[in-house]
């Protein structure tokens, strides 16, 4: 599939489900050599194809200047993990739970348990390389990790597998604020 229309997609999904709203969030899938990434300020769940934009995987390019301001982020994670997809989410139960938590993240549900095991809480400006350092390394060992205060960082092999990754650590989020522990 067209790495665009595949974003397109994946940013009307994390819309619709709540896990990041309006202009929050980005989204970019290596392919052919290139990271495709959301623009700075694009809303996920009406992207066209002048809001994602191609740029380097290794080094910053001219195109980073329209390129979402966590290009750095993302370009860290392809360079140290395996990762063919990052999904950045500002999912509300995970936000809070980074706030409320200081280690890492414990899922309590049997599904998150098995399925993520530990997520780390990391810190970290918006944007900044303490941020693409932090990110990347945690990713080299979790398939997410939680931002403090600023949300979810997933990846995976394609971008369903990185939603489906996003979704869980956000319902996983979920269940243990409803439980009210932590």
């Amino acid at each position: 599939m067209d790495p665009k229309a595949e974003i397109s997609k994946f940013g009307r999904k994390l819309v619709s489900s709540g896990l990041t709203y309006a202009h929050f969030g980005n989204i970019s899938l290596l392919s052919d050599g290139m990271i495709f990434i959301t623009s700075t300020g694009s809303m996920l769940d009406e992207l066209t194809d002048d809001l994602m934009i191609a740029v380097t995987p290794s080094a910053p390019c001219p195109e980073d200047a329209l390129a979402s301001c966590e290009t750095v982020v993302h370009r860290a994670i392809y360079g140290k993990t395996t990762a063919a997809a990052v999904i950045h989410t500002h999912s509300p139960y995970a936000v809070a739970t980074s706030i409320l938590e200081e280690g890492p993240f414990e899922p309590m549900d049997g599904e998150g348990a098995k399925f993520l095991g530990t997520v780390p809480i990391i810190e970290g400006e918006m944007g900044s390389s303490e941020l693409a350092r932090n990110a990347s390394n945690a990713l080299k060992g979790s398939r997410a990790c939680i931002v403090r205060g600023h949300g979810v960082f997933a990846v995976g092999r394609t971008l369903e597998e990185a939603y489906v990754v996003a979704c869980m650590v956000e319902h996983s989020a979920m269940i243990r604020r409803l439980v009210n522990v932590g």
